[in-house]
């Protein structure tokens, strides 16, 4: 099996969050590398997630796709600006200093492993099977849920043309972001060749 990792960095005083699933990656200018390695006997070190405080019943608790659902846990940047999921790939990272379901603008970021050596497939490989029309549910601490239907799909090549600006942004419309890695499995330093996004906006 093989592992994803996701990636946020700190630039110009603006969180950027890139996807990112490689082992022994360099880090360069904006990027930081994940502490990730992958051992000879084909364990690997998962990076624990930075846990943030956060009780508002606003708060996602639950992500819904079909008939599966995970928990979600609110994640936090470390000092160096990385961005971790849960080390239980069954769970979900909601990122903390993203905007809140239905409070009606901003970017939903919730992210995840989508498998691991040990563990398998993580909960997030739903996030690649995902297409247009697809609907996404957010169940919050409050016990409201929060329906959004996928209108867009990206998968952009290591290096491409990454949508920093729709991610991070907290006003404009409110958009549901799910974000993973994806494409196809090449090895170090890149891992997986592409990071994936699935942009989704609110059915009512």
């Amino acid at each position: 099996m093989r592992a994803r990792v996701l990636l946020a960095a700190l630039a110009a005083a603006v969180l950027v969050l890139a996807g990112a699933c490689s082992s022994d990656a360099p880090t360069t200018g904006s990027e930081v590398s994940p502490p990730t390695t992958r051992q000879e006997d084909g364990k690997r070190d998962m990076p624990p997630p930075v846990m943030a405080i956060a009780d508002d019943p606003a708060v996602p608790v639950a992500l819904t796709i079909g008939e599966d659902s995970a928990p979600t846990d609110p994640v936090a940047t470390d000092t160096a600006g990385v961005l971790m999921p849960p080390q239980d790939v069954s769970r979900l990272g909601w990122w903390a200093d993203s905007a809140l379901p239905g409070s009606g603008t901003g970017s939903i970021v919730v992210t995840g492993h989508v498998d691991d050596v040990e563990q398998g497939d993580g909960f997030a490989v739903r996030f690649t099977e995902l297409d247009e029309g697809d609907e996404v549910t957010l169940s919050l601490g409050g016990g409201s849920r929060h329906q959004y239907r996928v209108d867009r799909v990206v998968s952009v090549g290591k290096g491409g043309d990454v949508p920093f600006d729709e991610v991070n942004r907290l006003g404009g419309p409110e958009t549901l972001v799910l974000v993973t890695c994806g494409g196809e499995f090449v090895g170090p330093p890149l891992g997986y060749a592409n990071n994936d996004f699935v942009f989704a906006t609110p059915t009512t």
